[in-house]
């Protein structure tokens, strides 16, 4: 075979495996946002099917969004990023304002369109990977300035992260940051740098931790579930019930006790313990294999990529969909304190969905790609 022949092989096989595993994916969590949901929607909202039915709505405007990552050149992301980081900005600042933004709880993180909730973090995630994807392939040649390349990375991160403290979201500027970092580390700063920054940016995060009180109630929580099983361990303890009720096999779907009202976000944050309770151990490992397997093709195309956006884009979006797999299940298992973060394809939520879905297309479309590349 020919160097042509075997990339286009590649993009094939690459571009069906991503299809198969991501939209299994997809079908488990419709299937169990529905178990997990029908009864709580029956009598909140009259409607057994109505998370189902939302999140179908989702998936159709995901398709299209899809469609459009594959077949929109990747390359054109440089050109609109100060438009996407205008954009988000603004509806960091929206979202903030009472009567627009929606407020659940003590957090102010939805703006309602036509009736339905749009999280800008979920696409300032995307936008600040495009952009560092961007100005890491800019200055490629001075990573190892502080001053050149690491200094505006932090200042731009520290902006746009300080708009999500407002809201307020620490799970997601977590998240993000984590990645940055990540993309940072990968593109080859100097180590020295990395560890100051990173100390930095700890000690900022525990500051803000212990001057936030329910923040410090989630630490406590966490730190000894069982001390207070009714307030700051409940949530935690129902989810270790349900994982632990799952056994091998599991109850059998729809047959979860925890989801009756026991385990606040059943449906959202914590649907991993509801596919650890109705599906049991086989089910955790399926899912766990397919989440692990769709980041594994996504890291692979980023290593084949020999365009440096590209490759700079496509590992920071397997990085931040590999990061929040693993921060969801970590906090569903009771590893780390809890956080507001879905599990990706699976958790119920539009703006997770598709731009997880928008995400899956570029990357699909950077495999595409790879030929050219590496013609050039």
């Amino acid at each position: 075979m020919t160097p042509p022949d075997l990339f286009r092989v590649f993009h094939f096989k690459t571009t069906v495996s991503l299809f198969i595993v991501s939209f299994s994916l997809i079908g488990i969590g419709l299937i169990m946002i529905y178990s997990s949901s029908a009864i709580y929607a029956a009598q909140n909202w009259g409607d057994q099917y109505y998370f189902l039915t939302r999140q179908l709505i989702h998936f159709v405007i995901g398709l299209i969004c899809l469609r459009v990552a594959i077949k929109l050149p990747y390359d054109i992301y440089k050109k609109i990023i100060p438009l996407l980081m205008l954009v988000c900005f603004i509806l960091l600042l929206i979202v903030l304002i009472p009567g627009i933004g929606k407020q659940v709880g003590n957090a102010r993180r939805w703006i309602r369109i036509l009736g339905f909730g749009f999280q800008p973090s979920e696409l300032l995630k995307l936008t600040l990977i495009i952009w560092a994807a961007s100005f890491l392939d800019r200055r490629k040649n001075v990573l190892g300035y502080f001053s050149r390349a690491f200094l505006p990375t932090l200042i731009v991160m520290s902006i746009y992260l300080f708009l999500l403290l407002l809201q307020p979201d620490f799970g997601t500027a977590v998240l993000i940051a984590l990645c940055l970092f990540l993309m940072i580390f990968v593109a080859g700063v100097k180590p020295s740098h990395m560890i100051l920054s990173f100390t930095g940016v700890s000690f900022i995060g525990l500051i803000l931790v212990v001057s936030q009180p329910y923040r410090l109630r989630r630490i406590l929580g966490f730190l000894n579930v069982w001390e207070d099983p009714y307030d700051k361990g409940y949530q935690l303890i129902q989810s270790f019930i349900a994982i632990a009720r799952g056994g091998i096999f599991g109850q059998d779907l729809g047959n979860s006790q925890q989801k009756l009202f026991f385990l606040p976000e059943a449906h959202t944050d914590f649907i991993f313990a509801i596919i650890a309770e109705e599906t049991g151990f086989i089910g955790v490992v399926i899912v766990i294999s397919l989440l692990a397997f769709l980041m594994t093709k996504g890291f692979e195309i980023a290593l084949n990529c020999k365009d440096d956006f590209g490759r700079n884009l496509a590992f920071g979006i397997t990085s931040l969909l590999t990061l929040q797999s693993l921060l969801n299940v970590l906090v569903v298992t009771g590893l780390i304190p809890t956080k507001g973060i879905p599990l990706p394809f699976i958790s119920y939520g539009g703006s997770s969905l598709i731009i997880s879905m928008f995400m899956l297309g570029i990357l699909i479309n950077i495999a595409g790609h790879l030929r050219h590349s590496t013609n050039r």
